[in-house]
């Protein structure tokens, strides 16, 4: 997520903004249903796919306005690719299951989530083409309640009345429904600071914390996930937990709940499963499949607030990218664990599935810092920024690096599925000059216009052009359709831009 080139205007409202946080309060939830809430079962049965034995999923990396125009481009592609499919033509935008984001991507996943392809136009003039920048800062100058006030909740603002209007999950769970369109299953991802983890907006992830997500404003969720450390402060959510609903669950043993633990204490079952290990001698030793589980199962116990020796009462939430800034976290939990709603590993296992296509769009930027040219250390705000950009971008490199591994596994399961997996990222650009272009493309919420044109044009190209994404759609009878543009024309056209 570097480099950070609008950061000195908001690193500017640091000095000015106080710390006396008013948290966000979620409503407390009535009742843990499994069929309720912002969950994919529900919206599947609000509007089911048509394309029933192919799964689409989409992660949208973080990276301000560069990552949310990239991410806007690659849509744009999946929504001029059609299939025949039950005596009609079917786009592949309409098809997508999940779209798992952090950051810049969360901004688009959220408003694709709401409005569909045909409030693309609308993003695209209303958000990714404004003065985003100009207008925080300004509002921040001219209104002094601002200034006592996180610096985050000048993005939230920003997000819940200018770009989603007040819009909840409700929303999103409405918008989903046959007459309007069929919605993906949005998973916007942010950091819990405390717990190290990545912290998504799901109904599942506020059942531990006894918050209806359906109340939740969509902005807050976006802003938490593009809270950059640093320039912004976190978000903080109220943890409700525990909550007679949680205990009402577990007594009933609805929902994927029970009594567990020393205590038999309201606990989803999941977390038995994950915290299975060999006690010996006091510690418990999970096993090497299952040491990522396990680190999942302390951090979800946790949310629960059972511990009186150390509670949990509010959290803590910063931009997803320091934990997983290409949104892949939760994406590689539904492909190789059958825990969690969506499980394709369940999907693939059952003969349901039979191709699934996981499309990463990684806006990773990659500018000159000159470090390499002198013998003088760098500057503190360089430094500063360096060492938070460092640690995301590095998870992001062992993510994508396990993807073959995690998908090959699954394809050598009891069922046999067609795996394709299409990344878009600069680094793959062959030309230098062209690839360091869009490398350089500063991490702000405001681009010149040229940049975001070049952006979305480079976002359908490739994802067009992709071999692995020609294939799936060829296996299911369709022909992708040529690029509006080639990768040389969309940046001889970036030249002037960025001279």
């Amino acid at each position: 997520m570097r480099p950070l080139a609008a950061a000195a205007c908001v690193l500017g409202l640091c000095v000015l903004g106080a710390c006396v946080a008013t948290p966000v309060t979620p409503t407390q939830l009535g009742e843990i249903n499994d069929r309720a809430g912002y969950r994919y079962n529900v919206l599947e049965q609000h509007a089911s796919k048509v394309l029933k034995d192919t799964a689409i999923i989409v992660t949208f990396s973080g990276g301000g306005t560069r990552a949310a125009a990239l991410a806007d481009g690659v849509l744009h592609g999946l929504e001029k690719t059609t299939i025949p499919a039950s005596g009609r033509s079917v786009r592949l935008a309409d098809e997508i299951d999940v779209i798992s984001s952090v950051s810049g991507g969360s901004v688009t996943a959220a408003y694709f989530g709401l409005k569909g392809t045909a409030g693309l136009p609308a993003f695209e003039s209303d958000f990714l083409r404004q003065d985003v920048m100009g207008r925080l800062i300004g509002g921040a100058l001219i209104n002094p309640e601002t200034l006592v006030r996180p610096r985050i909740d000048i993005l939230r603002d920003y997000f819940n009345n200018q770009v989603f209007h007040g819009a909840t999950y409700r929303d999103l769970i409405d918008a989903d429904a046959v007459a309007s369109g069929r919605r993906p299953y949005v998973v916007l991802n942010a950091t819990d600071m405390a717990a190290e983890a990545v912290f998504s907006f799901t109904q599942e992830q506020f059942d531990l914390i006894c918050g209806d997500l359906a109340q939740l404003k969509l902005g807050d969720a976006v802003a938490a996930s593009a809270a950059f450390p640093v320039a912004l402060s976190a978000l903080t959510v109220r943890n409700n937990a525990p909550c007679p609903a949680q205990d009402a669950a577990a007594q009933a043993g609805r929902a994927g709940w029970e009594r567990g633990g020393p205590q038999q204490l309201p606990r989803p079952i999941t977390i038995d499963d994950e915290l299975g290990g060999t006690d010996s001698g006091g510690v418990l030793y999970p096993a090497a499949t299952n040491l990522a589980r396990y680190r999942a199962g302390r951090v979800a116990l946790g949310y629960l607030n059972q511990d009186a020796s150390n509670p949990k009462d509010y959290i803590q939430l910063l931009d997803g990218g320091v934990a997983d800034n290409v949104g892949l976290t939760r994406t590689l939990e539904m492909l190789t664990t059958n825990d969690h709603v969506p499980s394709f590993l369940n999907a693939i296992n059952t003969d349901r599935l039979k191709r699934l296509l996981l499309v990463v769009v990684n806006a990773r930027s990659e500018s000159s810092t000159g470090m390499g040219k002198s013998a003088s250390p760098p500057g503190l705000t360089t430094t500063l920024l360096t060492t938070i950009g460092t640690p995301i971008d590095s998870v992001t490199f062992r993510l994508i690096d396990s993807l073959d591994s995690v998908l090959a596994d699954v394809s050598t399961g009891r069922k046999r599925v067609e795996l394709d997996v299409a990344v878009i990222d600069f680094d793959y650009i062959v030309d230098d000059a062209c690839r360091q272009k869009f490398h350089g493309i500063a991490t702000s919420w405001t681009l010149p216009k040229e940049q975001v044109d070049a952006l979305i044009d480079l976002g359908e190209t490739m994802i067009l052009q992709s071999p692995n994404y020609r294939t799936l759609v060829q296996s299911l009878g369709g022909q992708p359709p040529a690029p509006a543009k080639t990768v040389p024309q969309i940046c001889a056209e970036l030249v002037p831009a960025l001279m």
